[in-house]
Protein backbone atom coordinates (compact mmCIF):
# COMPACT_ATOMS: atom_id res chain seq x y z
CA UNK A 1 0.00 0.00 0.00
CA UNK A 2 1.44 3.19 -1.13
CA UNK A 3 1.49 6.32 1.64
CA UNK A 4 -0.44 9.00 1.17
CA UNK A 5 2.81 11.55 1.96
CA UNK A 6 5.18 11.26 -1.27
CA UNK A 7 8.41 12.03 1.13
CA UNK A 8 7.69 8.69 3.38
CA UNK A 9 6.72 6.59 0.53
CA UNK A 10 10.40 7.96 -1.02
CA UNK A 11 12.13 6.87 2.43
CA UNK A 12 10.88 3.67 1.78
CA UNK A 13 11.10 2.92 -1.74
CA UNK A 14 14.62 4.05 -0.97
CA UNK A 15 15.10 1.29 2.24
CA UNK A 16 13.41 -1.31 -0.22
CA UNK A 17 15.96 -0.83 -2.95
CA UNK A 18 18.55 -1.01 -0.42
CA UNK A 19 17.17 -4.35 0.68
CA UNK A 20 17.14 -5.58 -3.10
CA UNK A 21 21.03 -4.63 -3.06
CA UNK A 22 21.93 -6.45 0.17
CA UNK A 23 20.14 -9.70 -0.97
CA UNK A 24 21.98 -9.88 -4.13
CA UNK A 25 25.41 -9.59 -2.42
CA UNK A 26 26.52 -13.72 -2.12
CA UNK A 27 28.14 -15.21 0.70
CA UNK A 28 31.16 -16.31 -1.02
CA UNK A 29 33.94 -14.92 1.20
CA UNK A 30 34.72 -14.54 4.73
CA UNK A 31 35.11 -10.76 3.55
CA UNK A 32 31.68 -10.96 2.09
CA UNK A 33 30.30 -13.09 4.86
CA UNK A 34 31.60 -10.01 7.21
CA UNK A 35 29.90 -7.26 4.62
CA UNK A 36 26.75 -9.29 4.84
CA UNK A 37 26.44 -8.82 8.78
CA UNK A 38 27.47 -4.73 8.32
CA UNK A 39 25.02 -5.20 5.68
CA UNK A 40 22.28 -6.35 7.63
CA UNK A 41 22.79 -3.62 10.52
CA UNK A 42 22.93 -0.94 8.10
CA UNK A 43 19.15 -2.10 7.17
CA UNK A 44 17.37 -2.32 10.71
CA UNK A 45 19.43 1.39 10.97
CA UNK A 46 17.78 2.83 7.39
CA UNK A 47 14.18 1.08 8.79
CA UNK A 48 14.76 3.42 12.43
CA UNK A 49 15.28 6.11 10.47
CA UNK A 50 12.52 5.70 8.04
CA UNK A 51 10.23 5.26 11.27
CA UNK A 52 11.51 8.33 12.81
CA UNK A 53 11.46 10.62 10.21
CA UNK A 54 8.37 9.33 9.32
CA UNK A 55 6.65 9.82 12.94
CA UNK A 56 8.19 13.53 12.66
CA UNK A 57 7.19 14.84 9.25
CA UNK A 58 3.64 13.39 9.88
CA UNK A 59 3.30 15.13 13.34
CA UNK A 60 4.74 18.71 11.67
CA UNK A 61 2.55 18.08 8.54
CA UNK A 62 -0.89 17.58 10.92
CA UNK A 63 0.20 20.76 12.73
CA UNK A 64 0.12 22.99 9.80
CA UNK A 65 -2.86 20.90 8.47
CA UNK A 66 -4.52 22.22 11.72
CA UNK A 67 -3.40 25.98 11.31
CA UNK A 68 -0.55 26.20 13.53
CA UNK A 69 1.29 29.26 13.98
CA UNK A 70 4.86 29.55 13.16
CA UNK A 71 5.61 30.14 16.21
CA UNK A 72 3.77 27.14 17.12
CA UNK A 73 5.33 24.96 14.25
CA UNK A 74 8.64 25.93 15.25
CA UNK A 75 8.16 24.92 18.79
CA UNK A 76 6.85 21.49 17.49
CA UNK A 77 10.27 21.49 15.23
CA UNK A 78 12.33 21.76 18.25
CA UNK A 79 10.86 19.27 20.16
CA UNK A 80 11.06 16.57 17.70
CA UNK A 81 14.66 16.72 17.11
CA UNK A 82 14.73 15.72 20.24
CA UNK A 83 12.72 12.62 19.60
CA UNK A 84 14.57 9.57 18.88
CA UNK A 85 14.95 5.70 19.12
CA UNK A 86 11.08 5.28 18.21
CA UNK A 87 9.39 2.68 20.08
CA UNK A 88 6.05 2.35 20.02
CA UNK A 89 5.28 3.59 23.77
CA UNK A 90 7.25 7.18 22.46
CA UNK A 91 5.03 6.97 19.52
CA UNK A 92 2.11 6.75 21.37
CA UNK A 93 3.32 9.43 23.71
CA UNK A 94 4.63 12.00 21.00
CA UNK A 95 1.39 12.08 19.28
CA UNK A 96 -0.72 12.49 22.23
CA UNK A 97 1.29 15.27 23.23
CA UNK A 98 1.71 17.35 20.07
CA UNK A 99 -2.09 15.88 18.12
CA UNK A 100 -4.12 14.69 21.15
CA UNK A 101 -4.36 12.16 19.62
CA UNK A 102 -3.97 8.32 20.80
CA UNK A 103 -2.80 5.73 18.28
CA UNK A 104 -3.18 2.97 20.35
CA UNK A 105 -6.95 3.41 19.07
CA UNK A 106 -5.14 1.74 15.58
CA UNK A 107 -4.42 -1.36 17.93
CA UNK A 108 -8.15 -1.68 19.16
CA UNK A 109 -9.96 -0.90 15.68
CA UNK A 110 -7.63 -3.20 14.45
CA UNK A 111 -5.54 -1.35 11.88
CA UNK A 112 -2.44 -2.92 13.37
CA UNK A 113 -1.97 -5.65 15.98
CA UNK A 114 0.30 -6.23 19.46
CA UNK A 115 2.85 -8.47 17.13
CA UNK A 116 3.09 -5.50 14.79
CA UNK A 117 4.38 -3.34 17.91
CA UNK A 118 6.49 -6.02 19.34
CA UNK A 119 8.41 -6.05 15.85
CA UNK A 120 8.56 -2.29 15.55
CA UNK A 121 10.03 -1.66 19.20
CA UNK A 122 12.57 -5.11 17.46
CA UNK A 123 13.65 -3.13 15.00
CA UNK A 124 14.48 0.02 16.80
CA UNK A 125 15.72 -1.97 19.46
CA UNK A 126 17.93 -4.13 17.06
CA UNK A 127 19.48 -0.77 16.04
CA UNK A 128 19.96 0.47 19.39
CA UNK A 129 22.33 -2.38 20.38
CA UNK A 130 24.16 -2.16 17.38
CA UNK A 131 25.09 1.39 17.18
CA UNK A 132 25.59 2.01 20.47
CA UNK A 133 28.56 0.74 22.63
CA UNK A 134 28.19 -0.67 25.93
CA UNK A 135 30.80 -1.24 28.65
CA UNK A 136 32.04 -3.90 28.07
CA UNK A 137 34.26 -3.78 24.70
CA UNK A 138 33.74 -7.35 24.53
CA UNK A 139 30.57 -6.96 23.16
CA UNK A 140 31.57 -3.75 20.36
CA UNK A 141 31.80 -6.07 17.47
CA UNK A 142 29.68 -8.43 15.10
CA UNK A 143 26.92 -8.08 18.50
CA UNK A 144 24.23 -8.52 15.36
CA UNK A 145 22.23 -11.05 16.54
CA UNK A 146 19.43 -10.75 13.66
CA UNK A 147 19.25 -11.01 10.31
CA UNK A 148 17.42 -10.28 7.39
CA UNK A 149 14.85 -12.99 7.97
CA UNK A 150 14.31 -11.64 11.34
CA UNK A 151 13.97 -7.95 9.22
CA UNK A 152 11.54 -8.87 6.71
CA UNK A 153 9.15 -10.23 9.68
CA UNK A 154 9.76 -7.27 11.63
CA UNK A 155 9.03 -4.62 8.70
CA UNK A 156 5.61 -5.85 8.38
CA UNK A 157 4.69 -4.75 11.39
CA UNK A 158 6.88 -1.06 11.26
CA UNK A 159 4.57 -0.39 7.72
CA UNK A 160 1.39 -1.61 9.28
CA UNK A 161 1.81 1.25 11.86
CA UNK A 162 3.36 3.38 9.66
CA UNK A 163 -0.14 3.33 7.49
CA UNK A 164 -1.91 3.89 10.18
CA UNK A 165 0.04 7.45 11.05
CA UNK A 166 0.03 8.03 7.33
CA UNK A 167 -3.80 7.91 7.70
CA UNK A 168 -3.70 10.40 10.74
CA UNK A 169 -5.56 13.93 8.90
CA UNK A 170 -7.21 16.90 10.23
CA UNK A 171 -10.60 17.07 10.75
CA UNK A 172 -11.79 20.63 10.38
CA UNK A 173 -15.44 20.22 10.77
CA UNK A 174 -15.11 18.44 14.67
CA UNK A 175 -11.79 20.35 15.05
CA UNK A 176 -9.52 17.02 15.55
CA UNK A 177 -7.40 14.43 14.46
CA UNK A 178 -9.28 11.81 12.52
CA UNK A 179 -8.35 8.62 10.25
CA UNK A 180 -9.26 8.95 7.03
Amino acid sequence: MPFSCPDIETLKNDLDNNIVSVQKLKAVSHATIKIQSLLNITIYVLATRLLEGSVKHIIYNCCIMRGDSVTQLKTVESELKKFNNPEFQKIKEIFVKHLAFDITDGLRNNWFCARDISFLDEIVKNRHRNVHASHDSANWYNNNIKDLNDFYKEYEGLLNILCYLDMIKWDSANSKFDIV
